[in-house]
């Protein structure tokens, strides 16, 4: 009689170990027998195995069940065991201490389920394991203190799901795994202390999501690993102190959102990343106190928001990227801690927006393309500086010797350099401030440049200034340019006081006024007569001025054969001080009200 492989079978409870313990030949041959079969171990207690093995194992077309099941302290071994259509449940399993492998385990087209699965304290894997078509779950499942591997597992179509699953401390390896077309979800995850692997990792259509997912202290690797063509969500996600790398990592065309995410005090690598058309959004994210580099990353024709960002004390590089959409920086938080940040060789095709900001570095923005305008309000930079000289400290150790009357100790000379550092700041000229990066010249030059270039005259104006300060006997060694950048310093704080030159001229007018006094040689001169004669020789350009002048000259002299030769050495000397510090005043007045 012909044997009918459409009628289902039951194999559970007590016959199913029976079978079991019968061996893999006996097993396979029944299934050979009975191709179309539900297998249940729902319950079952196999504590009493030193070691579970159903490795090769093949089981027939219908569901198997191992829900609630308590596996041993042994190791379990699921190895090569192909699965048939039906669904696939270890809902609730509880293994023991041993190992789990589902190495080379081919699973069929119905959904596998270890929904609150519980895994021993030894090491999971599912590497080159073959999930079917349908929805993969390890959802609430939990997995001890040994490794955990995925490493080239083939996900089907269906979703699959890891929400709230809870890692050990041993690594956690997806190493070129390939999911399907459908979700893939990490949500609210915890991994343990070990590294975390998705180096080479392929996703398919769906979302991939690790919203509020938390890493720990190891590295966290997506190196080379392509995320696919659905939303991929890192939102409230959180990194420990191990390093972040998204190195060449490809992202589709689907949003990217690392809105709220918070890195740990590793370095952060999203080097030669490609983005897609959609938009890519880090706003309110936290960088810890390593390096954080986008270098050479090409985003697509979606807006890239980095708004209220918090960047750590590391350096920050977006050098070569290129970015189609807008480009928005606004509004970064703490950026005076920011060791250094760079936009070199960049390319913007899009609107960029730096407003808000105050750097303790000079941004770097030489060799950028932009093609649309640069937004820099409220946008302050104050370039790192180092003490050239040694006049100050050596100073204060020579006086320290001559009060002590011996050679100092370590501790004295420590306070006294200490001292050094204070004074060199408010003595910035005795101390030879400079540049600490010789680089940061040209940077400062290109700011202003592209601040002028958006008639952003005061911040020109203000970055000129420090560019000045920056080449201080780097660029400009010259004692005379010294000194002239020295006097239009202190005298008109570099065209932008107009407080300064006003005091100079009333304070010129009033220092000369008792030597054109005491010059005199007419009996009891008058005073007022002194300075009006001494304000006369600074406003020489007014015709008044020069009658005045000629009258006050005769009340004072007499004769002009009787003025003294150092009345007109200080008359041409004052004349001279009053053009530039008249100058000054004008120039401070043109950039104050420059239209």
């Amino acid at each position: 009689m012909a044997r009918d492989d459409n009628k289902k079978t039951e194999l559970e409870g007590q016959a199913a170990i029976e079978r079991w313990l019968k061996g893999v030949d006996a097993w396979n041959k029944w299934v050979e027998e009975n191709p179309v079969a539900d297998v249940s171990f729902a319950g079952a207690d196999f504590s009493q195995y030193n070691k579970v093995s159903f490795m090769d194992y093949i089981f027939p077309k219908g569901d198997v069940r191992f829900n609630n099941a308590q596996f041993g302290e042994g190791e379990v071994d699921f190895e090569g065991a192909q699965f048939g259509e039906g669904d696939v449940r270890f809902n609730n399993a509880q293994f023991g201490e041993g190992g789990v492998s589902f190495f080379k385990a081919k699973f069929g087209e119905g959904d596998v389920s270890f929904f609150k699965a519980q895994f021993g304290e030894g090491d999971v894997s599912f590497s080159n394991a073959q999930f079917g078509e349908g929805d993969v779950s390890f959802s609430n499942a939990q997995f001890g203190e040994g490794y955990v591997r995925f490493s080239n597992a083939q996900f089907g179509e269906g979703d699959v799901s890891f929400f709230n699953a809870q890692f050990g401390e041993g690594d956690v390896s997806f190493f070129t795994a390939k999911f399907g077309e459908g979700d893939v979800s990490f949500n609210n995850a915890q991994f343990g202390e070990g590294e975390v692997d998705f180096a080479g990792a392929q996703f398919g259509e769906g979302c991939v999501s690790f919203n509020n997912a938390q890493f720990g202290e190891g590295d966290v690797s997506f190196y080379y690993a392509q995320l696919g063509e659905g939303y991929v969500n890192f939102a409230t996600a959180k990194f420990g102190d191990g390093d972040v790398s998204f190195f060449k990592a490809k992202f589709g065309d689907g949003g990217v959102n690392f809105f709220k995410a918070k890195f740990g005090e590793g370095d952060v690598d999203f080097t030669d990343v490609q983005f897609g058309e959609g938009s890519v959004n880090f706003s309110r994210a936290q960088f810890g106190e390593g390096d954080v580099n986008f270098l050479g990353a090409q985003f697509g024709e979606g807006d890239v928001n980095f708004s209220n960002v918090q960047f750590g004390m590391g350096d920050v590089s977006f050098e070569s990227i290129k970015l189609s959409g807008q480009f928005n920086f606004m509004d970064v938080t703490r950026t005076e801690r920011i060791n250094s940040l760079s936009f070199k060789f960049a390319t913007f095709d899009g609107p960029l927006c730096l407003d808000n900001h105050n750097f303790n570095c000079v941004p770097d923005f030489t060799n950028t393309k932009l093609s649309h305008q640069l937004s820099l309000s409220h946008f302050t930079v104050s370039n790192k500086l180092t003490h050239k000289g040694y006049l100050i400290p050596h100073s204060l150790i020579i006086l320290k010797k001559l009060w002590f009357g011996s050679e100092l100790k370590h501790s004295k000379i420590k306070s006294s350099l200490k001292l050094s550092k204070k004074l060199s700041k408010k003595l910035p000229w005795l101390s030879k401030t400079t540049a600490a990066d010789k680089q940061d010249i040209d940077r400062l030059r290109r700011l202003k440049e592209l601040a002028e270039t958006n008639k952003h005259h005061k911040l020109a104006l203000d970055l000129h200034i420090e560019e000045m300060k920056s080449s201080r006997w780097i660029e400009t060694t010259s004692k005379r340019a010294l000194l002239a950048e020295f006097l239009f310093e202190k005298f008109g704080d570099y065209g932008r006081s107009i407080q300064r030159p006003l005091l100079g001229i009333t304070f010129l007018g009033f220092l000369c006024s008792p030597i054109y006094y005491y010059s005199s040689s007419v009996k009891n001169p008058l005073w007022s007569d002194a300075i009006y004669y001494s304000f006369s020789q600074m406003l020489h350009l007014i015709p008044s001025s020069r009658t005045g002048r000629s009258e006050l000259a005769k009340r004072l002299f007499e004769k002009a054969e009787l003025i003294p030769n150092h009345i007109f050495l200080l008359s041409w000397s004052q004349s001279l001080a009053s053009i530039a510090l008249v100058f000054l005043l004008g120039l401070a007045l043109r950039n104050r009200f420059r239209i």
